[in-house]
């Protein structure tokens, strides 16, 4: 087997430059795939920890009928007791009770219409960004007051500047008209198209007090120590919820869009790895096809001096391995070098393009990678693996050479 190693290893340097055209070509075939997927995973890492970690939660309690229509007196009751309860859960690192309400804003001669998001400014803040996106002006109290902080658009809109006061109309939950006025203490920019033009978030017992709906929340969401834990937290969670006359949701049913983009990363990257591989099996069938053709007559007399079909088969495997393991050495530090470049550096596309927007959510213009050991073992075996399918017609048609005829062949 050994000396079937060295044979195969000589052999694919008798074409010193056929060979290197061929390594060279796998090897960016790694560095390729290496790159992108991190580029890729960093990519939508981002966007997971943007939309659903930092803003849905990895979980969310709803009343059943809530997600359908989303009226506004199908609510959790109990809210805040049933938040102290998942918040005490071991797999909940952060939990927030949010209630949702639509409202007239009027500002001098000026109105229009606003989503009023009621929150608890500490768990709030605790679990999503929304302090560090205040642009102007300050967050909200800890204590109820009467305050607001508006989207960058909605306070434009109305032309607001910090300190004035702006009127809310809406209807209560019990069918009356709710009407009260409210501070405006800071404007935020999320990146978010959607709430910076719509959006105001006030303190939960002030939209409580004006939507008449006490000690209820629409929406509360749980954050897990990891990814890993999300299922077994909201496994937890559900007789708590239960108990409160709500259902625990995941982020997936609660954005089953997000979930499809997230499901379609896996699966582009691993139709990219078959693509680019395929084409570099293309290089090792046509290498060693010539590789066969050119020593028909000299693998003729190894096979009239004993040599076994399936030695022959080994052979031309041994030959296949060098090729593939010479490309890895070559292709994989230069994408892992690619890949720490991309992480700690990223890819800056502000010379090719501006901001974009992904779900709403804008985005800076500078890609950053992320890497994952698994994926650099995935490209390395789906290489050997190519290479050696790739190599199975050559091998076959090695074994079922004639020796009398392959001598015979100039």
């Amino acid at each position: 087997m050994f000396l079937l190693a060295r044979i195969g290893w000589r052999n694919i340097w008798r074409q010193p430059r056929r060979t290197l055209i061929t390594v060279g070509a796998m090897a960016i075939g790694v560095v390729f795939c290496l790159t992108m997927i991190a580029l890729s995973d960093g990519i939508y890492s981002d966007l997971f920890d943007r939309i659903v970690t930092n803003s849905l939660g990895h979980a969310q309690v709803h009343n059943p009928e809530y997600p359908k229509k989303r009226a506004m007196w199908e609510t959790v009751t109990d809210a805040d007791e049933l938040l102290a309860e998942l918040e005490g859960l071991p797999d909940v690192q952060h939990a927030t009770a949010r209630l949702f309400g639509y409202a007239l804003l009027g500002f001098e001669d000026r109105s229009t219409g606003s989503q009023l998001i009621g929150v608890v400014p500490g768990s709030e803040t605790a679990m999503t960004s929304l302090a560090d996106r205040v642009i102007e002006g300050s967050y909200l109290s800890d204590a109820p007051s009467r305050e607001l902080v508006m989207g960058e658009g909605l306070a434009r809109k109305l032309k607001l500047s910090i300190g004035d006061e702006v009127v809310a109309v809406t209807q209560a939950a019990d069918g009356s008209t709710g009407n009260d006025l409210y501070t405006v203490v800071g404007i935020f920019k999320t990146g978010s198209v959607i709430l910076d033009r719509s959006a105001s978030y006030t303190h939960m017992e002030d939209l409580r007090e004006l939507l008449v709906l006490p000690g209820q929340a629409h929406e509360i969401a749980m954050q897990a120590a990891s990814r890993d834990v999300i299922d077994p937290m909201i496994a937890a969670a559900a007789p708590a919820a239960e108990a409160h006359g709500g259902k625990v949701r995941s982020w997936a049913l609660v954005s089953p869009q997000l979930a499809q983009m997230m499901e379609m990363a896996d699966a582009s990257g691993i139709i990219m790895m078959i693509f680019i591989f395929s084409l570099a099996a293309l290089g090792i069938l046509n290498t060693m096809l010539m590789s066969v053709f050119e020593r028909t007559k000299e693998l003729g007399v190894i096979r009239a001096l004993g040599l076994k079909p399936r030695q022959m088969i080994t052979l031309v495997m041994f030959e296949t391995f060098a090729l593939a393991t010479v490309a890895c050495l070559v292709g994989v530090p230069l994408g892992l070098a690619g890949d720490a470049y991309l992480v700690y550096h990223g890819l800056d596309m502000s010379a090719w393009m501006e901001g974009y927007s992904i779900l709403g959510i804008d985005y800076e213009p500078l890609w950053m990678g992320e890497f994952n050991a698994g994926k650099v073992v995935q490209v390395v075996i789906g290489l050997f693996f190519i290479s050696f399918v790739a190599a199975v017609w050559p091998a076959i048609r090695v074994a079922r050479l004639k020796p009398v005829e392959a001598m015979r062949q100039e």
